[in-house]
């Protein structure tokens, strides 16, 4: 929807219209029509976002995956950057995976395999560490622990080992 100015795309947005509450945060992260106000983008992508709004999600992962006016939390980016990606929104399926891969390629091959809080996780083999890249291993937290998943098109399964070397599952 097109607004005549600041002012009416701001009323539209307090009045709850969510195109409006999308577009206001967005001109407050890149400054289109007012000035950037990071602590006014956030406020308003991340209201649109727990609304499930696509775009919302797409850019509020954005704000996470660089840090821009809030602590820079590539885990987060990459939740949004999923729940964008089940909106089909545009975009988000090559923030998804360009994001995935800085995270995967972070993660140290060192013998055994540990997750620990904030996902804190290293490898114990090249082919475990592959499976996490394609996304066949999924790093999730349930009941307050961080477990790995094998993901296939019927469920997602917690194992407690490497399918691969055998290695057992260290949380830290």
């Amino acid at each position: 929807m097109q607004y005549k100015d600041i002012g009416e795309m701001k009323q539209k947005a307090d009045e709850g219209e969510m195109e409006a509450i999308v577009q206001l945060g967005m001109s407050y992260l890149y400054g289109y029509g007012v000035e950037i106000d990071y602590v006014q983008a956030f406020i308003r992508l991340q209201d649109a976002a727990i609304r499930n709004d696509g775009q919302a999600q797409l850019h509020l992962g954005y704000m996470y995956e660089h840090g821009i006016g809030i602590k820079k939390d590539l885990w987060t980016a990459l939740s949004l950057y999923r729940r964008s990606y089940r909106m089909k929104t545009p975009g988000s399926r090559k923030a998804l995976g360009d994001t995935f891969n800085i995270i995967v390629d972070e993660i140290p091959i060192t013998g055994s395999l540990t997750i620990g809080k904030n996902f804190a996780i290293t490898a114990c083999c090249e082919k475990f560490k592959e499976y996490l890249r394609m996304g066949r291993v999924i790093p999730f937290e349930d009941d307050n622990e961080e477990n790995f998943y094998i993901s296939n098109t019927n469920r997602n399964c917690k194992i407690l080992e490497c399918p691969f070397c055998g290695c057992s599952i260290i949380h830290k």
